[in-house]
């Protein structure tokens, strides 16, 4: 593969665009050709356009292809393509989940989103097409990690899609770059509409849940018409679906965030505080007296030596004095007051969508076809959130003045008796506010969507030569919207005031006047693609002795763009400035989120492709395509392609493929500008000394809480580059039975990531190991790691664990990096059975995916970690994130297999489903002797019967479905709702009934 250039001159594009295409088309002969194609319509599992540009090619049996047609879609009962993504053994885990995405906040791609990650590669190394071409990128991104943190990725919506009106799903389970360009490297998925319908069809279908108090509806129409004599068509389809949200308080299992509960007492992680998933942050806070708690007659009495004091609500058992009528106190060190989020927060939205298509095909009379499509699609959801907590790295005070302050001035109503303080000036104490959350009002977050899509096509032929060429136009647009935050500015305000309208953090929640700081924060977000492309074919440019020889030759143009258009108490046009001077870009006015630049970028691409279908002798074929592909920011690259299958007897195929892939760099991590971000990271150098330092449960130190990363986009980045291989067999002994086996492997280098947080901080802690108790003042241990000074008593853990001691983290500085090899390897087998029988059609089909290699190699620092780990160095308890082995670590199952049989007589059906989600473990429950927490596999059933009839001319079905038949649940892990939500869904059995009419 070529190496891309750096460069940025379209203009001088062409002459060395058309000297490589005339150099690629003289040297292509040793390239080839594919299988014979069965072209009965009941071979729909094994025919499909995917892969190839040359229509009616003999190239489909060749190549890894699995195909779910509309019957099986209406079988499996899902109501979004999102719900799909469970339901195709090849794809990983489903990182747009509402219920896992939590943690990403304002920073998270919210709404009705939904993507493909086949081979658990990541959403972005997955290309999504509609009727062959690409689709617009979904309007807002958010990160997914990568190495060991959060890099952000683009992807395509596929919600924006409906259900109805799909003829079928191609996933092709190969990388093919050389065939579609960049994106394509874990696999291409295909999304064919129906464009030539005729009549009209009114289907709808109604659900409701077993243990959740969710409903759904769905609405459908699809009308078309033939019109001049049937050389115009017209079709439309609409597609309206709704549903209820799902909050943590519908089901027992979520309802409190402290699941250890819910460990079995034979569990080694029974008693274990990884479970308890509430919060020492509360309307209960912690405080620090800022002035000398000693001079102030309060220390042992009201705080403990370091100024610290704790609050609690009137009754708790740690109360050693009274504040006021709802809050008293304690001195520090007696556990902070935990807070249940989950108290209300919702595991999905409530959502409405509406969708529709139209399609306007025209032949006209020199036989030059037309084909139009439009399209748009509207979403809104509504999500309550966990109220938001105080911004750790930006800590808040309590003015002297506050009119609260049980240490406020003399003759405020709220000060403590003087009796108690007689030492307090009159002027009060300052306070600083450690533990806290403004938790009197939930997060409300409403995210509008629209996506609408332009494409104008012709086609036709001039003598053996098929054209085709198109322009598309699509664009995205989110609007997110975030009430009940709090502004650090009028917070700060609030906290200052010496009326009683100022913030009251001693009251519990109650009364507290949280309303003057509250604000709503928006985040608008959109993204455009502009496409041109032409290409022309001959199926039968030159007649060989084993057959006809296949040409195509094409040409594409590109735009593609994003703008993240953020509040202004985000972006720094409202800063904020803390007392210890720390401001925009480290800190945001918005308490608890990341400071985010406005960020906007685009690119240009122009591409040139060939590609040949060559027949080496009658039972062998070979495909061969090669891609140049030029881009305005990364550079150019070269991309080819090699496939073929050999019938040694006709009822074996054998096939296989060699191919390179590529992924540019996205605009996000090219355009971005310094971006800070807060994530809840564990410290493990303060973990190490809290574990062997005397401070077990942590009383004194705090090892895990909200670390900032901070990050920057960079245009000297490479684009990710590949190697997929596969090889493999169709058997088929009869005309009944198919059988599939594909052995693959991706060999991924230049993997954009991140070395990540918590792998810094494991680097510290082994240069801390390294060094001991030595020269703690004059020795720097990992620069990019920028810490406060360690209090005394926090010192005095660390020199007892034989460390140098270490403060509370600043900041982190991260940036996107290539890094070292990923690869991955495993193998697919597919089965097919259909037989007629006296008591009806069976079908019965089989798909499972089994990975066997999954690895980052460590590089760098990495690798010092992975080696130390290995060498007994650093705990084995302590993860080295997103390097070394992959397979089967937080949600990169092994194993995923799914099944469906059929049943249809006459006027009645039946179909079984089954889908199973192998075992997997969670890496930061691994135990310090290594012993892993293993989340067992989940399965799951769907059912449905449906008869038809006609009632008064309309051919009509009705159809009754039943969702998770044995209403598993989840298994327990340690995550927000006490599940992988990545993963697996937790909402039990549902029924649905719905219906059809074509008129």
């Amino acid at each position: 593969m070529k190496k891309p250039s750096q460069h940025n001159k379209l203009g001088t594009f062409t002459p060395k665009l058309l000297s490589l295409t005339i150099a690629s088309l003289l040297s292509i002969s040793a390239f080839a050709q594919e299988a014979e194609v069965k072209k009965d319509d009941k071979d729909i599992e094994k025919i499909q356009v995917i892969g190839s540009n040359i229509r009616g090619g003999q190239v489909a049996e060749a190549l890894a292809v699995s195909v779910i047609d509309a019957e099986a879609i209406g079988e499996l009962g899902i109501d979004s393509l999102d719900d799909l993504l469970q339901l195709i053994p090849e794809n990983g885990q489903n990182f747009f989940n509402e219920a896992q995405n939590i943690g990403g906040g304002v920073n998270a791609a919210r709404g009705d989103i939904g993507t493909y990650n086949l081979r658990n590669l990541g959403t972005g190394n997955t290309l999504v097409l509609l009727n062959g071409r690409r689709m617009v990128n979904s309007a807002s991104y958010q990160t997914e990690e990568v190495g060991g943190s959060f890099v952000p990725v683009n992807s395509v919506n596929i919600n924006t899609i409906p259900i109805i009106g799909l003829s079928r799903v191609e996933v092709l389970r190969d990388g093919a770059s050389a065939i579609y360009g960049a994106d394509a490297v874990a696999g291409v998925v295909n999304h064919v509409v129906k464009s030539n319908f005729v009549g009209l069809t009114l289907s709808g279908r109604w659900a409701q849940y077993d243990e959740i108090p969710r409903e759904e509806q769905t609405l459908s129409l699809e009308w078309g018409k033939d019109f001049n004599d049937g050389r115009t068509n017209l079709s439309t389809f609409f597609n309206y679906y709704a549903r209820d949200r799902v909050n943590s308080q519908d089901d027992p299992r979520w309802a409190n965030s402290d699941f250890s509960d819910r460990v079995p007492e034979d569990s080694l992680w029974f008693g274990d505080t990884a479970f308890r998933n509430d919060t020492a942050n509360s309307l209960f806070g912690q405080f620090d007296v800022v002035s000398s708690a000693t001079t102030s007659g309060l220390r042992d009495i009201f705080t403990d030596s370091s100024g610290e004091f704790e609050t609690f609500p009137i009754g708790d058992e740690r109360c050693q004095y009274n504040l006021n009528a709802t809050t008293c106190g304690g001195i520090d060190g007696q556990g902070t007051f935990r807070l249940n989020l989950n108290a209300d927060r919702d595991l999905s939205s409530e959502l409405a969508r509406a969708s529709v298509f139209v399609f306007v095909n025209h032949e006209f009379e020199n036989g030059t076809e037309s084909f139009t499509e439009l399209s748009y699609y509207q979403s809104e959801t509504n999500l309550r959130r966990h109220a938001t907590s105080s911004f750790s790295t930006s800590a808040l005070r309590v003015g002297a003045q506050n009119y609260y302050n049980p240490f406020g001035p003399c003759g405020s109503p709220n000060r403590l008796d003087a009796a108690l303080i007689p030492n307090v000036p009159c002027g009060g104490l300052e306070l600083i506010i450690d533990n806290y959350r403004f938790a009197e009002q939930p997060r409300i977050v409403n995210n509008d969507g629209d996506t609408y899509r332009f494409l104008q096509g012709f086609r036709g032929s001039f003598g053996e030569w098929d054209w085709e060429a198109a322009l598309l136009h699509s664009k995205a647009t989110t609007d997110d919207i975030t009430s009940n935050r709090v502004s650090n500015l009028l917070i700060t305000e609030a906290l200052f005031d010496p009326t009683a309208a100022a913030y009251n953090p001693f009251s519990g929640g109650v009364d507290s006047n949280i309303e003057r700081a509250l604000v709503d924060v928006f985040r608008k977000s959109e993204t455009e693609l502009t496409m041109i492309d032409a290409k022309f074919a001959n199926a039968d440019i030159y007649e060989l002795p084993a057959g006809p020889l296949g040409f195509v030759v094409g040409f594409e143009y590109r735009e593609e763009s994003f703008e993240d258009d953020r509040d202004d108490r985000l972006d720094g046009t409202i800063a904020f400035t803390d007392f210890e001077g720390d401001t925009y870009p480290f800190v945001s006015d918005v308490v608890n989120s990341s400071p985010t630049p406005d960020s906007r970028g685009e690119r240009e691409v122009v591409s040139v492709f060939a590609e040949l279908q060559i027949p080496i002798f009658e039972n062998f074929d070979m495909q061969a395509a090669i891609r140049y592909e030029d881009f305005s920011d990364v550079g150019d690259t070269t991309v080819g392609k090699v496939a073929f299958g050999y019938r040694p007897i006709n009822s074996l195929l054998l096939r296989g493929s060699w191919s390179e892939a590529y992924r540019v760099p996205n605009l996000v991590t090219i355009n971005e500008s310094i971006v800070a971000r807060n994530n809840t990271r564990t410290d493990y150098a303060c973990l190490y000394a809290a574990e062997n330092g005397g401070d077990i449960d942590q009383t004194t130190l705090d090892c895990r809480n909200s670390i900032q990363r901070i990050a920057q986009g960079s245009k000297t980045l490479n684009p990710e580059e590949s190697i997929n291989t596969s090889l493999g067999f169709v058997f088929t002994p009869n005309e009944d039975i198919t059988v599939t086996f594909d052995y693959w492997s991706i060999k991924k280098e230049n993997t954009i990531g991140l070395f990540g947080e918590e792998n810094h901080t494991l680097l510290d802690l082994f240069l801390r190991l390294e060094n001991g108790n030595a020269n703690c003042a004059s020795t720097q241990f990992n620069p990019v790691i920028s810490r406060d000074d360690a209090g005394a008593g926090e010192a005095a853990i660390y020199q007892a664990a034989g460390i140098c001691p270490a403060g509370d983290i600043r900041f982190i500085d991260d940036q996107y990096a290539n890094l070292d090899e990923r690869n991955l390897a495993g193998y697919d087998i597919g089965l097919y059975y259909d037989v007629d029988t006296n008591v009806g059609k069976f079908k019965f089909s089989y798909n499972g995916s089994f990975i066997e290699e999954f690895e980052q190699k460590a590089g760098g620092d990495a690798a010092i970690l992975v080696q130390a780990q290995e060498a007994g160095q650093i705990p084995l308890s302590y993860p080295v994130a997103g390097f070394a082995d992959l397979i089967g670590q937080d949600g990169n199952q092994e194993k995923r297999h799914s099944a469906r049989v059929s049943w249809r007589k006459n006027a009645f059906g039946a179909s079984l489903s089954g889908n199973k989600i192998g075992s997997f473990y969670q890496s930061s429950l691994t135990l310090e002797d290594g012993t892993r927490y293993v989340i067992p596999s989940m399965t799951t059933y769907n059912a449905t019967f449906d008869y038809r009839f006609d009632m008064n001319n309309v051919d009509t079905r009705i159809r009754l479905g039943i969702r998770n038949l044995s209403n598993e649940r989840a298994p327990l892990s340690d995550n927000y709702f006490g599940f992988f939500a990545d993963a697996h869904r937790d909402f039990g059995r549902s029924y649905y009934l719905d219906f059809q009419s074509k008129f």
